[in-house]
């Protein structure tokens, strides 16, 4: 069970990570609810079907099974701080203190972009200086210190959650409309036997100039999306339910169980039934 995790495994914390000249990042998900913070710099950030313009203050909450990714610019800053936290762990703390609801943002699908401007961004920054202030470098009693801050952090974030949420994206270019298409398409046909003329056609773009376009702002080719897309529901599928890999490899919208078990593991580092038997011992 997530509770038997190790503490440094139940919640990591990045502060003020610099990737400046990173040129890509690739589109990613995993198990663990993420804050993503950022700092200063210039990113488009890609998140499901969403294209958020970040700027200064800008803040992301997400449960971490939606596949994501930064885009970078050449010879720009990229300063962020992340939170990665076991939400079944802290879950549980919250209900023995009567707050059930304390963490609901982080069991949505879809993220939750939170600006923060003048002094409530200074008090945002003060927290996360607080947290890696007090961030142990071991394991050891002082991890409890760093869990109670981490803890009234949520707090304050919870309580500027709908104050804040879910303001309206600033304009997109039309390559960045593009890729939202692109993406949308494939949330909604993954399951099929996708090719990019099924992508041209319900465009109406070539599928040369699609691919192109997919690859220059996202750094993914469309394809790489796709298995990534397909590969994260499996997950999703194997943690909520008992299919067989079989089952879940035809419903992800794979057609040969060898190749959805390449894929699996050349993207997750298990194979299918690995993964599985991990998700049912947890």
């Amino acid at each position: 069970m997530s509770g038997l995790l190790p503490l440094n495994e139940r919640l990591n914390f990045t502060y003020q990570a610099d990737h400046k000249n990173v040129q890509n990042l690739p589109f990613h998900s995993h198990e663990l609810a993420e804050i993503y913070y950022f700092h200063q710099g210039k990113c488009t950030y890609f998140i499901g079907d969403q294209i958020l313009h970040l700027q200064p203050g800008d803040m992301i909450l997400m449960n971490g099974l939606t596949l994501h990714c930064p885009k970078l610019f050449r010879d720009q800053p990229y300063v962020r701080s992340t939170l990665h936290f076991d939400q079944a762990y802290f879950q549980r703390i919250f209900e023995t203190m009567g707050y059930s609801t304390m963490l609901a943002t982080f069991t949505q699908v879809k993220p939750l972009r939170l600006p923060f401007r003048g002094t409530e961004k200074e008090e945002v920054e003060t927290y996360l200086k607080r947290l890696n202030d007090c961030k142990p470098l071991r394991e050891s009693d002082e991890f409890a210190r760093f869990q109670l801050a981490f803890m009234d952090f949520l707090a304050f974030l919870s309580s500027h959650s709908d104050k804040h949420g879910d303001r309206p994206s600033s304009y997109m270019t039309q390559k960045e409309k593009t890729v939202q298409a692109i993406v949308g398409f494939i949330e909604a046909n993954y399951q099929e036997d996708l090719k990019l003329e099924a992508i041209e056609d319900a465009l109406h773009m070539s599928k040369y100039h699609l691919a192109k376009v997919f690859k220059e702002m996202t750094g993914a080719t469309i394809f790489k999306y796709l298995y990534q897309r397909r590969v994260n529901q499996a997950k999703i599928e194997f943690l909520l339910h008992q299919a067989s890999v079989t089952e879940v490899c035809y419903q992800v919208g794979f057609n040969y169980p060898s190749h959805f078990t390449k894929v699996f593991k050349q993207l997750t580092g298990l194979t299918p039934e690995q993964y599985k038997r991990q998700a049912i011992a947890e």
